[in-house]
C-alpha cells in the first residue's frame, strides 16, 4: 500500500494510459537533445566518440505510444532511435494513423 498522500499522487500522476492500437499516430515532437560539435545527436544517442558541445532542441519523428492527462505529456517512441521520451503535450503535433 502507499506510504503517504504524496506517494499515492505520485503514483497517479506518473501512471500511463496507453493508446489503443486503433489510436497510435504517428507525430513530430519537440525535445532538448544533446548535440556533437557538428550537430548531430550526441551522448547515449550516438555511437561516434565525441563530446557533446551544447544541448539543442530538435524536432523529431515518433510514435505516440501513451498519454499521461495529468501531468499533460505524451509518452513517444523515436522512430529512426527508438528511445522512448516524456513530452509536454504542446510540443507534439499529431499526424496520421499508424497502418500496421
Amino acid at each position: 500500500m502507499f506510504n503517504s498522500i504524496l506517494d499515492q499522487q505520485l503514483e497517479e500522476m506518473y501512471r500511463e494510459r496507453p493508446m489503443s492500437e486503433a489510436l497510435t499516430y504517428h507525430c513530430t515532437y519537440t525535445d532538448e537533445f544533446p548535440v556533437d560539435e557538428y550537430g548531430r545527436l550526441g551522448g547515449m544517442y550516438s555511437l561516434a566518440d565525441l563530446p557533446i558541445v551544447e544541448h539543442k532542441r530538435m524536432t523529431r519523428d515518433g510514435i505516440l505510444e501513451a498519454k499521461n492527462e495529468q501531468s499533460q505529456k505524451y509518452k513517444v517512441r523515436d522512430v529512426e532511435k527508438n528511445s522512448i521520451h516524456w513530452v509536454p503535450m504542446d510540443d507534439v503535433e499529431i499526424g496520421e494513423r499508424v497502418n500496421d
